[in-house]
């Protein structure tokens, strides 16, 4: 039964990007694009000895984006995060970088979006509308980027964020497939639109690469805020 249910769901799938194509092509005209996605990094704390920092997208999808990608056109998030150390008469270094990818499709048969995060093995979760969606993917609180004592502690520092959503490269979309069939994703081969009618389908639709990037505000390790530890 549940193979036979995933079947139906990767042939949903193939047929809302067929769909998506005709709606697209038949809405010719394009509106313009922003890129304000509402990138908000808080101030930087320290929590049980680590420094953390907390970001949330405000503003990730319009409403022809959501629209869009309702009707089946998969896309991926991308954040970057980077905690630099200023220097004086020089450029800053950064100190490390932490990025992690996500791809979102909505499946219509369970009518909900599905997120798979990462790799090796990946992260697979399931937001029912576009509000848990936005929690889910778009709020991220107390990301631990470093040990407080690593860190110089009356050096100055700052973190970096950027986050970027854009369409799901075509070779992915086998993956996607074997994804919502409950299959393995090894094959990466696509049965459905050749890739040059999913590139008109992403150029047509709105769904064009949109991104971000804010710097937060400068920190001294020895003067953090310490954070209370949250309890479950």
């Amino acid at each position: 039964m549940r193979g036979a249910r995933g079947v139906v769901a990767a042939w949903l799938f193939t047929l809302s990007l067929a769909l998506t194509l005709a709606v697209a092509l038949a809405l010719a005209p394009r509106a313009a694009r922003a890129d304000d996605l509402g990138l908000v990094i808080d101030p930087v704390e320290e929590t049980g000895g680590a420094v953390c920092v907390s970001y949330r997208v405000e503003r990730p999808f319009t409403p022809r984006l959501e629209e869009t990608l309702q009707k089946g056109m998969p896309a991926t998030v991308s954040f970057e995060v980077g905690l630099w150390k200023r220097r004086v008469l020089w450029f800053d270094r950064l100190v490390l970088a932490i990025r992690s990818d996500h791809k979102i499709v909505y499946d219509d048969w369970a009518q909900a979006f599905r997120i798979r995060s990462g790799a090796n093995p990946p992260r697979d979760r399931i937001a029912p509308s576009f509000e848990s969606l936005r929690e889910m993917l778009f709020t991220q609180t107390r990301l631990p980027l470093a040990a407080a004592v690593a860190l110089d502690s009356t050096a100055t520092y700052y973190v970096s964020v950027r986050v970027t959503i854009k369409p799901v490269a075509p070779e992915d979309l086998g993956e996607i497939e074997g994804w919502l069939s409950g299959g393995k994703d090894a094959d990466g081969e696509s049965s459905g639109l050749p890739d040059y009618l999913l590139g008109l389908a992403v150029s047509l639709s709105g769904l064009g690469e949109r991104t971000e990037m804010e710097k937060g505000a400068k920190f001294v390790p020895a003067r953090l805020r310490v954070a209370p530890a949250r309890t479950e």
